[in-house]
């Protein structure tokens, strides 16, 4: 126990001594130099860690923006596509429209192409699942659409005067006008993130 508190005395008459020799001059007076090089090693210090900080804030940032820039526009395409699928199955299916059958196995490779790729460009995590439940719901209801008008043309319901299809178009249509407004919303969101570095 002495022994430990001898080399801890020592130590610090090390220290002091040290101390001593660094901020007094020989003739006793304070040793301006050597806190002016401390605080200039410091403020050195300082600068190396802030500027490394804003340069990874500024990288976040540059990023997320480039993320935005392909996300976006992929989103209002897929947005775009789908009205136009319905419309293009709805020509084929019941006006029999020979150039619209062509057409909509075009139009399915593209919203397939875009649901994919929005898949693989947004992260799976909760400040995207508002986005990514309308790109998946919107997915959803494109599988199912040959079945709602199999059973609209079987059972006539679009020859005669019922609101069947009408149910359909209004359902597709607000789930398409609520993707929209809420992918405006999610985008303004992450645009105001961006703005405060986040």
């Amino acid at each position: 126990m002495s022994n430990t508190l001898l080399n801890n005395n020592s130590n610090f008459k090390i220290v002091v001594s040290y101390a001593e020799k660094l901020f007094f001059t020989n003739k006793g007076y304070f040793n301006w130099i050597a806190i002016t090089g401390i605080i200039a090693i410091g403020t050195f210090i300082w600068t190396i860690w802030f500027n490394n900080k804003k340069y990874r804030a500024d990288l976040i940032s540059k990023t997320r923006i480039d993320w935005m820039n392909q996300v976006r526009p992929l989103y209002a395409q897929y947005i775009a596509a789908v009205p136009h699928y319905m419309f293009l199955y709805n020509k084929a299916m019941v006006g029999h429209d020979e150039r619209a059958i062509e057409v909509l196995t075009e139009q399915m490779d593209e919203i397939k192409r875009l649901y994919y790729e929005l898949n693989l460009y947004i992260p799976d995590n909760d400040s995207n699942k508002i986005i990514l439940n309308y790109i998946n719901l919107l997915w959803y209801e494109l599988s199912y659409v040959g079945d709602y008008y199999d059973y609209g043309i079987r059972k006539n319901l679009f020859a005669r005067s019922t609101s069947y299809k009408l149910d359909v178009d209004k359902y597709v249509s607000g789930l398409i006008n609520r993707s929209s407004t809420d992918g405006s919303k999610y985008f303004k969101n992450e645009w105001e993130k961006i703005k405060k570095g986040q």
